[in-house]
């Protein structure tokens, strides 16, 4: 039986030769065997493409120099909330009741 699932991804580039920057988005097909064996193949416009960290030029230099991020998730300006105390007192209720 085979795994298969689809993430995602963004992946931000830069060219280290003329500071140039640009994102692309990209499908992973994630392809897994069961056994913990595990394939991804990279999409961009429904075909199949190389992965991002390979062959990549700069549009503005033509630059082979280009170093490949991939882009976290989610904003940057969110702060976690504070919890309140009862939290943590149920965190430690279902500790001593073994439910957690």
């Amino acid at each position: 039986m085979q795994d298969a699932w689809t993430s995602h991804e963004i992946w931000v580039f830069e060219c280290m030769n003329c500071a140039a920057t640009w994102n692309e988005e990209l499908d992973a097909r994630h392809y897994g065997d069961g056994h913990g064996n595990q394939a991804v193949v990279y999409e961009r416009g429904g075909q199949p493409c190389t992965t991002p960290w390979v062959d990549r030029s700069c549009p503005n230099c033509q630059s082979q120099n280009v170093k490949a991020l991939s882009a976290t998730r989610g904003k940057h300006s969110e702060v976690a909330k504070v919890r309140s105390g009862s939290d943590v007192a149920m965190v430690y209720h279902l500790r001593r009741m073994h439910a957690w």
